[in-house]
């Protein structure tokens, strides 16, 4: 009799336990919710699924990615800043596909700081990973370490928040990650590189509904130089710095505060010197010094200290 009950526990045990994953397949769809998948077939070797921060599929684009790449690039050199944002965003999506495309329309110029042309290629291949096999998927693990190879086949079954199931073909995924209960990290953000008149930086973190950001970020930042009026820590200008400026905001927030937002399109929020925020948007966490269009004599960086729970770590922060 006690065989009886014992043995359903013990099966029950040695089952996989239950990951949320974040899927992107090549059709440019998102999709999450739980998988009872064990591990991730990448060559020879079969990773283990809590081992695994994310996986990249570079394998050849789908014809709706050929088109948004061959649309964001043209995006990213024109002058439209809010759809440059938007292909930024989309081409980090869809990730290694991307960069053989991306590499031949560079051109040989002093000017690539601060460039989001030049800054994407980072975004879609982290230097760890890179290599002379542009084909080859690549794989992130909690440890640290990156490997790359070929994805194996089958598929991935999901139990979607609704009680609704999946199942995606491993060819059709661009990418999947694995749900993090907490991702810590330390993360300087540039007053000229990340001025949120050239770029916000990706923090790398895709929030979740149930995501709660705790942050604290110290530093120095010169929006004038030689001008002191015009120098402040994350929280931004205190005051008017004077002249023909009678209010120490632009855009709504205090001219050099930290500031962030979710996605390219998302809502400019206030981060400053301390920030905990819940309720924010599902996608990726972004942060910027706010500042006019007068950028250019930008100096100074903060540091950010951040803990975001229940999210998914895409990749480093850019």
């Amino acid at each position: 009799m006690r065989l009886r009950f014992l043995i359903p526990f013990l099966l029950a045990s040695t089952l996989p336990a239950a990951q949320w994953v974040l899927i992107r397949t090549t059709d440019g769809v998102t999709v999450e919710g739980e998988t009872s998948l064990a591990s991730v077939k990448l060559g020879s070797s079969a990773l283990k699924i809590d081992q695994i921060l994310s996986v990249h599929s570079a394998a050849e684009p789908s014809a709706a990615e050929t088109a948004k790449i061959d649309a964001g690039l043209a995006a990213i050199q024109a002058t439209d800043r809010k759809a440059r944002d938007l292909a930024v965003e989309e081409l980090t999506n869809i990730g290694a596909p991307v960069l053989t495309p991306l590499l031949k329309i560079y051109k040989d110029t002093d000017q690539h700081e601060p460039r989001p042309l030049y800054r994407l290629f980072e975004r879609i291949m982290p230097s760890n990973a890179d290599g002379f096999d542009r084909t080859a998927s690549y794989v992130r693990l909690k440890s640290g370490d990156v490997q790359r190879g070929t994805l194996g086949g089958g598929s991935v079954e999901i139990r979607k928040a609704d009680g609704s199931k999946e199942s995606l073909d491993w060819s059709k995924i661009r990418m999947l990650a694995v749900r993090q209960r907490a991702i810590r990290r330390v993360i300087p953000v540039h007053s000229l590189k990340h001025c949120q008149q050239i770029e916000y930086l990706d923090t790398g973190i895709s929030l979740t509904a149930s995501s709660k950001m705790d942050s604290t970020a110290k530093g120095f930042a010169r929006l004038s130089w030689n001008a002191d009026v015009w120098a402040c820590d994350p929280d931004g200008l205190k005051k008017p710095a004077g002249g023909t400026y009678t209010s120490n905001l632009f855009d709504g927030q205090p001219f050099g505060a930290l500031i962030g937002r979710v996605g390219a399109g998302g809502q400019v929020f206030f981060v400053g010197t301390k920030a905990s925020k819940t309720g924010l948007p599902a996608g990726r966490l972004m942060l910027a010094v706010n500042d006019n269009r007068h950028w250019q004599n930008n100096l100074g960086t903060y540091t950010v200290t951040m803990s975001v729970t229940d999210a998914y770590d895409l990749g480093d922060a850019q």
